[in-house]
């Protein structure tokens, strides 16, 4: 089967409320990650690199910063004459409300579901950091003639990820029972935010949900028919991280700076590809020190640099030490300020001789556009 028979899906909105303080302007898809990407190029990438050449990004509010990173799709080969990237907004007819469940989001689009010529739809959540080889789960997908195809990963449960979907397969990988939102915390089959299935069965399985007024499809579709329809799980290896809460947003930047997990993210057979922004190269003033950090272009760093990811455009004044932060684009760190454990939005400017320190488990947050 062509790859290209496959319509990606993405929410870009979905599970925003897990990290509010990073999204409460902007979408979850368009949040900040490694220094240079945004968290929706994963699944742009991995779906881009199986050979999905048509994708869709519903979203409901502040997708201004989205647009302006995905603009054409260019950087990620969909900027097509047929197919590319659409962002969807909500298409509320008059009479209907707006609703925040899949089901809903789904019904919302279903006149772009019904243009659709695609076979195969692959719905994605934008909360998974991982190099995804979505080729090997479609081909999974077909051999096993499956309904449903759920990507998971093997770990523990986390406490924050209260509204977790775990479940149980067999020795074929074919799921015998959903549990929702477990409270053991153990080792299990955690459904990582993507699934494969056919368009018709998408579309017939909205609408008799919509018509019953049964909107959660984890209770009332996977749970209840999960003897009734063909459910398998396509389980991810290698680096992963699911973004549950601001400690593991930052968790996860900073398991950027081990060289197996860029390794394993930044395959070189399966590339993340972002919008680029053409800078100069950083300067590194004279008495600067930078060491085990991830340091991106158009920075200028005349201070101190240890375990911290440094976004574009970033500025460090003399005599500032910055260790263990997340610095995103554009931010002014005066001279002889010191931050720890500090995760620092875009455009912040902290003035000469500020301290900040929070700590790993608890990192402090400075909002966008902020003067300290």
């Amino acid at each position: 089967m062509r790859n290209n028979d496959v319509l990606g899906i993405i929410f870009g909105n979905s599970h925003a409320e897990r990290i509010q303080s990073l999204t409460s302007h902007r979408t979850m898809a368009s949040v900040p990650f490694g220094g240079k990407y945004r968290l929706v190029d994963f699944n742009l990438s991995n779906m881009s690199n199986c050979g999905i050449t048509d994708v869709g990004i519903i979203v409901d509010k502040n997708f201004f910063s989205l647009m302006d990173h995905v603009g054409s799709g260019k950087s990620w080969d969909l900027s097509r004459k047929n197919g590319g990237v659409h962002l969807l907004p909500p298409f509320i007819q008059s009479g209907e409300a707006s609703g925040d469940t899949v089901i809903e989001k789904l019904y919302s689009i279903r006149r772009f579901l019904n243009d659709a010529t695609e076979e195969y739809v692959l719905l994605a959540d934008c909360d998974l950091v991982a190099n995804v080889n979505y080729s090997d789960m479609i081909q999974q997908h077909i051999d096993k003639n499956a309904d449903f195809t759920v990507l998971y990963i093997n770990g523990l449960n986390s406490e924050s990820r209260r509204d977790a979907v775990t479940f149980i397969t067999d020795t074929d990988e074919r799921i015998t029972e959903f549990l929702v939102e477990p409270r053991a915390k153990a080792e299990c089959n955690i459904a990582a935010g993507a699934i494969l299935t056919s368009r018709s069965l998408l579309l017939e399985i909205v609408q008799e949900c919509v018509n019953t007024n049964k909107l959660n499809y984890v209770r009332n579709i996977f749970q209840k028919d999960v003897n009734k329809y063909r459910f398998y799980g396509y389980k991810h290896e290698g680096y992963y991280s699911l973004i549950s809460s601001i400690e593991e947003y930052f968790e996860a930047n900073m398991d950027l700076l081990s060289r197996e997990n860029r390794k394993e993210l930044f395959n070189v057979h399966r590339p993340i590809y972002t919008k680029v922004r053409d800078d100069m190269p950083s300067r590194y003033g004279l008495g600067s020190s930078v060491k085990n950090s991830l340091v991106a272009q158009g920075c200028v760093i005349e201070g101190e640099v240890e375990n911290s990811i440094i976004s574009k455009g970033v500025r460090i004044g003399k005599g500032s030490k910055v260790k263990n932060c997340i610095v995103m684009q554009d931010t002014k760190i005066g001279e002889n300020a010191n931050l720890s454990y500090v995760i620092c939005d875009k455009d912040v400017v902290i003035k000469d001789g500020r301290a900040l320190c929070g700590y790993n488990s608890f990192p402090i947050y400075i909002p966008s556009e902020k003067v300290l």
